[in-house]
Parts: structure tokens; C-alpha cells; sequence
């Protein structure tokens, strides 16, 4: 490799350590269960556009109407406070059909703060952050 190759590479190298927290492999995944939808299935991944958090959403019980709503995905500093909100839409269903069982997520977070140490996943009925 050339000199100016190694030295483009160096410099994306010391961008992304600079912009992604070395900690965020290590998170902690908090799922809300209190809902009658229910994530599941919850990864998430660090790449260099952020963090990427996907999964699915399940009903709580087969058979109990439509699924309307939204995953919300929150960091949370060691002491619970909320560092960073990000609402996803629920894809990969039919939000018209009577009942679907469950659906899929997926969500970018571009920019995960400093102090970073858990995600929350949950689903929620009403207007996401956006609408509001």
C-alpha cells in the first residue's frame, strides 16, 4: 500500500474512534415487558453511521385485534437518565389487518452520547417524538 493510502486509512480510523464511544459494545439491553406488544429478538450493532438497533415486537396474546404504535429506543447514562430518544416504525406488517402477531424494527441512532450505558426498547401506542 502507498503511503497516502495508509494515511487515509489512518485518518478514518481516528475519525470513528473519535466519534464512537469504545463502550458501546458493552451496553446493556433493557426491554420493557409491561406492554401488551412486547419486543423481542432486540440486537444492536455499532457501525460508523451510529447505532444500529433492530428486532421484532410480538403481541402478548395470539389473536386480540390490530397493532398500532411504535418501538421507542432510549439511551440511558448509569443512573437511568435519558441521554437520547429515537422512535422506529414497525414494518413488515400489515397494520390493516385484524391480527397480525407481530411485526419488525429498525432504527439508526447517529449520534450515541458520551456516558452511554444502556438501551431501552419498548413499544408504545400514540404520536412518536417527531409528530408531537
Amino acid at each position: 500500500m502507498s503511503k497516502s493510502t495508509l494515511n487515509a486509512l489512518a485518518a478514518v480510523f481516528l475519525m470513528a474512534a473519535a466519534v464512537i464511544p469504545s463502550h458501546a459494545g458493552d451496553l446493556k439491553l433493557l426491554i420493557d415487558d409491561t406492554t401488551p406488544v412486547i419486543p423481542t429478538d432486540v440486537t444492536y450493532r455499532l457501525s460508523p453511521e451510529g447505532l444500529e438497533v433492530k428486532g421484532w415486537v410480538a403481541k402478548r396474546s395470539p389473536h386480540t385485534g390490530r397493532m398500532h404504535g411504535h418501538v421507542e429506543i432510549r439511551l440511558l447514562d448509569d443512573a437511568g437518565l435519558v441521554l437520547a430518544q429515537k422512535d422506529a416504525s414497525m414494518i413488515r406488517y400489515s397494520p390493516t389487518r385484524t391480527n397480525p402477531q407481530k411485526a419488525s424494527f429498525s432504527t439508526l441512532v447517529p449520534d450515541v452520547p458520551n456516558g452511554t450505558a444502556a438501551i431501552e426498547v419498548a413499544h408504545r401506542i400514540g404520536k412518536t417524538t417527531a409528530e408531537r
